[in-house]
């Protein structure tokens, strides 16, 4: 390659260089796409990272669409119940809901609560206190719950 031409090349690169890195850029320089496609990157990450986070963190859990009556199940729906909700917000509700479902203590305060389904049939479940420290008796009733349609859907005790 001449001594010409190989001077010229250095130049232009500089020239690029200090063009990519300083001051306006200008359109079609070489720097200014490489730019362009990192922040076009960098911006569809981001809004691909709060996707994934809004699809798998729903801001209110809602009912579980398969579900079963273990106490391993029920244990993992009782970590997203929140506040007692619907009819448990009602402590009358659930004080006769259980007695008449013929649940053990139907006296022990309430908790949490949150919508689960058991084996596909709607449902509440209540997060109950019990008398030993670090146990919880986890019971799901029907949303109707009442003379006739009272009964347990699940119950379990957990640590």
């Amino acid at each position: 390659m001449p001594d010409e031409v190989a001077t010229r090349i250095r130049a232009r690169i500089a020239a690029e260089l200090d063009d990519s890195t300083v001051g306006p850029a200008r359109p079609g320089r070489r720097g200014l796409r490489v730019r362009r496609a990192g922040v076009v990157l960098a911006a569809a990450a981001v809004v691909g990272a709060l996707g994934a986070v809004a699809v798998l963190r729903p801001a209110h859990p809602g009912p579980v669409r398969v579900a079963g009556a273990s106490p391993e199940e029920l244990l993992r729906a009782a970590a997203d119940a929140d506040a007692p909700a619907g009819p448990a917000v009602d402590p009358g509700w659930v004080r006769s809901c259980l007695t008449v479902a013929g649940a053990t203590d139907p006296a022990a305060p309430l908790l949490a609560s949150r919508p689960y389904p058991v084996a596909g049939e709607p449902g509440v479940l209540l997060v109950l206190g019990t008398p030993q420290a670090g146990r919880y008796r986890l019971v799901v009733v029907p949303p109707d719950c009442g003379p006739g349609t009272a009964r347990l859907l699940a119950d379990a005790v957990v640590p």
